[in-house]
């Protein structure tokens, strides 16, 4: 299945929106055991930064026609949103009430940007080829 994202909108609301998520107080979300038991919250980690890394670098295919510069781009991408990833959790265990610093966290977005890094490769190959 090809996936035509041409536009930077879709990744700049994804940005914002997972932004805001982020920096919800902890208590706007639901404390609920079952999602300790799936690792719920790790699966979300996983999901949001994929996508995110996906959305931000599937428009440059559209945009550079040289695979190389593609792939490179990509990969600058993939380490930016594992930067964010980092950051955000600092300021989660800094400034927002009942937030806490997590490295499982991080580690759920560093896989996260590995698996929107291979997706957009993947695409790279089904469209260029």
């Amino acid at each position: 299945m090809k996936v035509r994202i041409r536009t930077f909108w879709l990744a700049v609301v994804a940005l914002i929106g997972s932004t805001i998520l982020f920096c919800l107080p902890g208590e706007e979300f639901p404390q609920e055991d079952w999602f300790a038991i799936i690792y719920l919250d790790k699966w979300v980690h996983v999901g949001l930064f994929a996508g995110l890394t996906a959305l931000w670098s599937l428009p440059f295919i559209h945009r550079i026609e040289e695979i190389p510069k593609l792939r490179d781009r990509f990969l600058l991408i993939s380490a930016i949103f594992v930067i964010y990833g980092v950051v955000i959790e600092f300021i989660q265990g800094n400034f927002i009430l009942h937030r806490t610093f997590g490295l499982d966290d991080m580690v759920a977005n560093t896989i996260g940007c590995g698996v929107g890094f291979i997706f957009s490769n993947w695409q790279l190959k089904k469209q260029k080829v």
